[in-house]
């Protein structure tokens, strides 16, 4: 008889209310036109059950589903009834039910009856991701890198979508152009089957003279759940948590952070060289006096275990470098001999005065990952590039679009890395840590 496994955390009805479960992969034979038992632990409210029957309809039309339960405990919130029950256990709503089983071949069975923990229980609610610090440390960073796995697997399905965040609205507030990380998180909330908004300043309000502040609580006012927020003035999102209730996400404020580009970048690394990147030399190349991304990036690859060494032109670099955990080059040459991975950053023309770079052609000459540069690198040196590319400039095209280039791979990732952003700031109010 075939087995399988079905995750059903993502069609769940109480998602908003209860702690996110862990999320494991979805491994089901074609059900179509065949009875299919369902299997679980401990039937409570049938809440999880009505979520496998959403999340099978997604894999076929059976001809018919029996559920099959090891203990039925009552308090039933919707009317199902198990087929098959090994125990019918009456508790108090308070108390956890745990079931504990091994295997055939001996040890004993056993079901455990827990009550509620002292004081409640439950960790640190992230509510907004404004910073890298806003994870909760290591562990917190590695829980949203391990969910984006989850998520990735949704986005290669036939039908990309899940039902986690139906009911909820995000708002996208951008006051910065911007084709990727825009258009990232709406996708990413969509398969999320979020409703969305989208904030255009050139056809809004503003243009008129309303205020940052007056802007943000008219889009809280029409009922959203989080705003994504890119501005050109450092603390703008942080603000925008100090006007409103809602969620509030930062894709990027001014120099300062943009810390879902720093999540989809150590993602990407870990889908090539495994799940730790404790050792991995990391050199970041270019303009990192005015690159929010450096410093997100900084934050969160020295977090994971990461090797990182700064490289650009003396003026590019930052006014003050105390309390950063890298190293500094000015060589380029010299900077990428042991490199595993080279980050180059765009050369922000908006935010560089005339007299910190003599010229683009210098700079290309200087600090460029030439084609000639690029075939000195180690075999398994890997580059990446957050965009837009100036291409001819920080990167050679036949670099750019080389083996060894993840930049697609990274705006792949990037809604896979927001979706589990945005599941984890509206999908439950789970602990982060």
């Amino acid at each position: 008889m075939p087995v399988g496994t079905l995750d059903v955390a993502f069609f769940r009805d109480d998602i908003g209310i209860r702690a996110v479960a862990p999320v494991g992969p979805t491994e089901v034979p074609d059900v179509t036109g065949r009875v299919v038992v369902l299997v679980d632990d401990v039937l409570y409210t049938g809440r999880t059950v009505r979520a496998a029957l959403d999340a099978l309809g997604e894999l076929g039309r059976p001809r018919s589903v029996q559920l099959a339960v090891l203990v039925d405990r009552g308090h039933r919130e919707l009317p199902i009834r198990a087929d098959f029950v090994g125990k019918n256990l009456p508790t108090k709503t308070v108390e956890d039910v745990r079931v504990r089983l091994s295997d055939v071949d001996g040890g004993v069975d056993c079901v455990e009856i827990w009550g509620p923990p002292p004081g409640g229980g439950g960790g640190e609610v992230m509510k907004h991701l404004l910073s890298v610090d806003d994870l909760g440390g290591r562990a917190g960073a590695e829980e949203i890198l391990d969910r984006s796995e989850s998520f990735l697997e949704v986005t290669r399905r036939d039908i990309p979508k899940v039902p986690a965040l139906r009911g909820r609205t995000v708002a996208s507030l951008f006051y910065e152009d911007s084709t990727r990380t825009r258009l990232s998180f709406e996708t990413a909330a969509k398969r999320l089957s979020a409703d969305t908004m989208t904030f255009a300043v050139s056809t809004s309000s503003v243009k008129k003279g309303e205020s940052l502040r007056d802007t943000a609580r008219t889009i809280e006012a029409l009922g959203v759940d989080a705003i994504v927020v890119r501005h050109s003035s450092a603390g703008a999102p942080h603000r925008i948590c100090s006007w409103t209730g809602a969620s509030v996400v930062n894709a990027g404020d001014g120099r300062h952070e943009h810390p879902t580009q720093a999540l989809l970048d150590a993602f990407t690394l870990r889908r090539h060289r495994g799940p730790s990147l404790d050792g991995c030399r990391i050199t970041i190349v270019g303009d990192v006096r005015n690159s929010r991304v450096a410093r997100s990036n900084v934050g969160l690859f020295d977090l994971l275990g990461c090797d990182l060494t700064l490289c650009g032109p003396p003026t590019l670099m930052p006014e003050c470098l105390d309390g950063w955990p890298v190293r500094v080059s000015y060589d380029l040459d010299d900077a990428l001999s042991e490199a595993d991975v080279v980050y180059l950053l765009r050369i922000q023309r908006e935010r560089i005065g005339q007299s910190l770079l003599p010229s683009i052609r210098e700079y290309a000459s200087r600090w460029g990952l030439t084609a000639d540069r690029a075939a000195r690198l180690k075999p398994d040196t890997l580059v990446m590039h957050p965009g837009p590319m100036n291409r001819g400039v920080e990167i050679a095209d036949e670099v750019a679009d080389s083996a060894a280039s993840l930049v697609t791979e990274q705006v792949a990732n990037g809604v896979a890395v927001r979706m589990a952003v945005l599941y984890s700031l509206l999908g439950s109010g789970g602990p982060v840590v």
